[in-house]
């Protein structure tokens, strides 16, 4: 089943300010408004994907707020949609940050539209075991690149090994989520007419996965660079070749990929896993197997 991505295109009335950080001691609030064309993305458990222009977002330790101003009568239908929301909790990133919310309020003001969003109490976090010699965190890092740049196991890898590093495990909370294949290609495949949204939109919903799957807690460093013909290693044909040079190259459109993370410090006598790793995430694959599985 298709991955279903609208973009909800907001006018940019009333940014006129630079990036600004206003704190409260008593609320550890923080309130940023934005003078360039920044988005968040709101993500449905049924893999709906809202990209969302906005002119103000306002935090505090348990609710986020976003403001904007819809110029559609299909961005107030969804709108109207939030304020009897009676579904799952929607994953959120915003800049570097995501987390697992549900609709509190939506409200016209006299300046647009606020909607409040409370931080859900179940953000899904487990802790990583090892898997045979592989610790928790080489887990993580082949989650990572199969994130960034849909890295996958050879078909003929065990089941649970598979199972593991797409963090299926997370189904057994609330909210979890699962990594079949990056979710970068597809998007690519919505916006590449407009690659200046795709490159905000591709840095987004990388963010929310790497979060919201605890592959990383803090991002250190994600930069993507669009690549229109770039030389890369093909699809291995359900061969059990993991390595890139058993693989003919191909060239094609690509996102060159620069990542740095740190994991979650699960122990206070050790410091927290650093990963770090650069490599190309290819756009299109023309020997794409049919039945490849989305992201979840």
């Amino acid at each position: 089943m298709p991955q279903h991505i609208y973009e909800l295109p907001f006018v940019e009335r009333y940014q006129k300010t630079i990036p600004q950080f206003r704190g409260d001691d008593s609320t550890a609030a923080v309130t940023i408004q934005s003078k360039t064309c920044e988005f968040a993305l709101l993500r449905t458990t049924k893999r709906i994907q809202y990209f969302v222009r906005v002119q103000e977002v306002y935090t505090t330790s348990s609710e986020i707020t976003l403001r904007f101003l819809p110029e559609s009568l299909e961005e107030i239908d969804f709108l109207n949609a939030l304020k009897e929301w009676k579904g799952a909790d929607i994953a959120l990133a915003y800049r570097d940050q995501a987390a697992w919310v549900l609709p509190q309020s939506v409200a016209e003001t006299s300046s647009g539209w606020e909607i409040v969003l409370a931080k859900s109490r179940e953000q899904g976090r487990h802790h990583e075991t090892r898997f045979g010699e592989l610790t928790g965190d080489q887990l993580a890092e082949l989650r990572a690149k199969r994130i960034l740049l849909n890295q996958k196991l050879g078909v003929a890898s065990p089941w649970l090994f598979e199972y593991r590093v797409r963090n299926g495990i997370s189904q057994q909370y609330k909210n979890g989520l699962v990594v079949h294949e990056s979710p970068i290609p597809q998007l690519y495949l919505a916006f590449q007419e407009t690659p200046e949204q795709f490159m905000k939109f591709a840095r987004l919903v990388s963010v929310l996965f790497l979060k919201l799957t605890h592959t990383v807690e803090e991002i250190l460093q994600l930069k993507l660079e669009l690549q229109e013909s770039a030389k890369f290693p093909g699809h291995s044909h359900g061969e059990n070749h993991r390595h890139s040079r058993y693989r003919k190259m191909q060239k094609g459109p690509a996102l060159k990929v620069r990542f740095k993370g740190r994991r979650h410090q699960y122990f206070p006598i050790r410091d927290a896993t650093i990963l770090e790793f650069e490599g190309i995430c290819p756009l299109i694959d023309e020997h794409k197997p049919e039945n490849d599985s989305e992201p979840s």
